[in-house]
């Protein structure tokens, strides 16, 4: 498959990384096209756990990598990254785009000022300078990779993006001089990442676009205001890497057997008590970026049904299956009372509101180690049938086939339909 699309259908943390790395075996190329440091992807790799924020997952698998435009970088968290990824992928290849934008010290006390802000009201940012950072490139003023290739000009663009915000204080020389310092110790190849893919594509290659957070965080089309600063639909794989939209082979949607949110902002198959804590405990849902423990909700078919609908997704890759195991008994929303299918609320206080209908399913037994093994060496038929009932049913009731099981933490813990 010459190119596939990795787009994360829910609220983020739905295991993108994993399906990047589980689809980049046999691949030339993995790109990150959204997104920042505040989104984190946890993968298991070379028997070490990875909580990758910048280096795309899929990378450490295929060995090159390359980081868009349309991708929000510190430089900090990058080198890190680097060094602890090439600790066990020596030889990996890190393609940097001249058109991502800079995160600075700048950017993290304005996030921090306006979170303050709006005291109760808000947003629930991990404060890593993204939404500033955003400001900055749209207000024109903002710090780009290109930018540090040209170090004597560099304190001047700083003092402007400093007026821009109005901040005091700040040493716009001695910034100037670490960000240099720092970026020209990274082991990064600075290139037009575009031209790079078309190099992959037009000589028969593999390439894997790699998301961050979810569709429900999209600026344009998420819950917003609680949202992030990126496109983080399909769309997102076009402008973030700079390429035309029918270079995109295959657009795999990513959602949990449940699902998950993180931050304040509506939910609504959002459940309490034990069988939350329990889903919580069997899936370690806390974030990779802040450790803050994640909210947990039902399977929700009118929300994955609008969002597949946006993505123009072709499969669904359906992560922790294993996770629901040992449950009694499992609810799935499958539409909103009063709303036609496919229709969607478009403000915070509308999706508050509404009233989830729900089916409800039988559980399926624990899959353990054991079990797991078992259903990694004879296939999908070894699930639970039980499990193969919930997965026949999200398919009939979203319209979209689901191709991928996720059923362990492993990058190869999968089973394919």
């Amino acid at each position: 498959m010459p190119s596939i699309a990795v787009v994360g259908l829910q609220w983020g943390d739905e295991g993108k990384g994993k399906v990047a790395a589980y689809l980049a075996r046999g691949a030339n190329l993995a790109v990150r096209y959204n997104g920042g440091p505040n989104a984190g992807h946890t993968i298991m790799y070379s028997g070490k756990t990875f909580r990758m924020h910048l280096v795309p997952a899929g990378g450490l698998v295929c060995g090159t990598a390359a980081i868009g435009a349309g991708v929000y970088v510190d430089l900090k968290t990058l080198s890190e990254e680097l060094k602890e990824s090439r600790e066990v992928r020596p030889d990996l290849r890190l393609y940097l785009s001249p058109r991502a934008q800079v995160i600075t010290e700048i950017a993290r006390r304005a996030e921090e000022f306006l979170e303050s802000m709006r005291g109760e009201r808000a947003i629930g940012t991990t404060r890593r300078g993204i939404g500033p950072t955003a400001v900055e490139r749209f207000g024109r003023v903002g710090l780009r990779v290109a930018d540090l290739l040209e170090p004597d000009s560099l304190q001047e663009k700083l003092r402007d993006i400093v007026t821009f915000w109005n901040l005091k204080g700040v040493d716009t020389r001695a910034l100037a001089d670490g960000l240099s310092e720092l970026f020209s110790s990274i082991e990064v190849e600075v290139t037009e990442v575009n031209r790079l893919i078309r190099e992959r594509l037009t000589s028969g290659g593999t390439v894997i676009f790699e998301g961050a957070q979810g569709t429900m965080l999209d600026v344009f089309y998420g819950t917003y205001p609680y949202v992030t600063s990126s496109i983080t639909t399909s769309a997102g794989v076009s402008i973030g890497c700079g390429i035309p939209s029918r270079w995109i082979d295959v657009i795999v949607g990513v959602a949990k057997s449940y699902t998950t949110r993180v931050g304040a902002g509506p939910f609504p198959t959002e459940i309490h008590g034990d069988i939350a804590d329990r889903i919580r405990s069997a899936g370690v849902e806390y974030g990779a970026t802040t450790g803050r423990p994640r909210r947990i909700g039902w399977l929700d078919i009118a929300q994955l049904k609008f969002a597949a609908d946006l993505n123009g997704t072709d499969e669904i890759f359906l992560t922790r299956v294993d996770t629901l195991s040992g449950l009694d008994r499992l609810k799935v929303c499958v539409g909103y009372e009063g709303y036609e299918d496919g229709e969607f609320p478009v403000t915070v206080s509308e999706l508050s509101r509404v009233r989830p209908v729900y089916a409800e399913l039988e559980g399926w037994p624990p899959i353990d180690e054991t079990k797991r093994g078992e259903i990694l060496r004879e296939g999908y038929g070894a699930l639970p049938s039980q499990a193969r009932r919930y997965l026949d049913f999200v398919e009939e009731n979203l319209g979209t086939h689901v191709k991928y099981v996720g059923v362990g933490p492993r990058t190869e813990d999968v089973v394919e339909r």
